[in-house]
This record gives C-alpha cells, structure tokens and sequence, in this order.
C-alpha cells in the first residue's frame, strides 16, 4: 500500500491552487480582449466559476480523506507498537521459563536466542527424521517439513 506523505498532499494542493489562479487569469485577461461577446462571456465566467467550485470541492474531499488517512495510520502504527511488545514480552518469558521436556542443551538455545527455526534447521543438518526434529523443537511436522523443503532450494 502507498502511503502518502503530508508534502505530497500540502504540494498537491499549493499545485491546484496556483492552477487554478492561472486559469483564472487566463480568462480575465481573455474576456477583457473579448467586450463584445457580452452574454458569451458572462457564460464561460459562470462554467468556468462552476468549475472552479467543483475543483474546490474535490480539493476539500481530498484533504478529508487524508486527514481520516493520517489517523488510520497513527492507529496502525500504535497497533503494531502493541504487537512488537507483546511479542517482546512473549518472547522474554519463553527464554526465562524452559518447557519441562526440554534437554538442558535446549534450555541453552531458548536463553542464547536461537529461534525453534533455528534449532530446526540445525537439527536438520544433523539428519534427524521430521518427526523427531518436530518433537524436540515443538513446532508441527508441517512447519518443520517446510523448513526442509527450503533448506533443500
């Protein structure tokens, strides 16, 4: 998903704006060469004032919706900060309290860090057959299969 940046909506708008000054200019310069066309001009001022309206109004739908952006944002933001210390929290307790099946050896690579992916890999290149590496790291045969599977490419 692009997200976009408060310069590029505030440079958005100072663009639509200058815009729309120029095209503004262009036609009072134009209609004072023009007197004669009295009821014409008075037509194109009033298409043209008609779209500067709609231009207007669609310059403020945008910044609605960027506003209602910026604070969807901030929410996923704060979520994900949210995530990030749940897992942190997780995973500090998993490193301080070891399963009670676990071998002191496996005790040791909770504490150092290494992942069950890790250790899954490690035992992989050990030669221990997928059921066995799928009990001693605690992970489904399923994922441990998939990990050989990478392993292999």
């Amino acid at each position: 998903m692009t997200t976009f940046t408060t310069e590029f909506w505030l440079i958005l708008q100072i663009v639509m704006e200058v815009l729309l000054c120029g095209i503004i200019i262009y036609y009072l310069y134009h209609e004072r060469n023009k007197k004669d066309e009295g009821s014409l001009e008075k037509e194109k001022l009033k298409t043209l004032i008609d779209s500067l309206h709609h231009l207007v109004t669609e310059s403020e739908n945008l910044d609605k919706k960027h506003q209602g952006l910026l604070k969807l944002w901030e929410k996923v933001e704060r979520k994900g900060a949210a995530i990030e210390a749940y897992v942190d929290r997780y995973e500090r307790e998993l490193r301080s309290s070891p399963k009670e099946n676990q071998t002191g050896e496996e005790c040791d690579i909770i504490k150092s860090g290494v992942t069950c992916y890790d250790k899954a890999s490690h035992l992989i290149d050990r030669g221990f057959s997928l059921g066995e590496i799928a009990q001693k790291v605690g992970l489904p045969q399923g994922e441990v299969e998939l990990i050989m599977n990478l392993k292999r490419q």
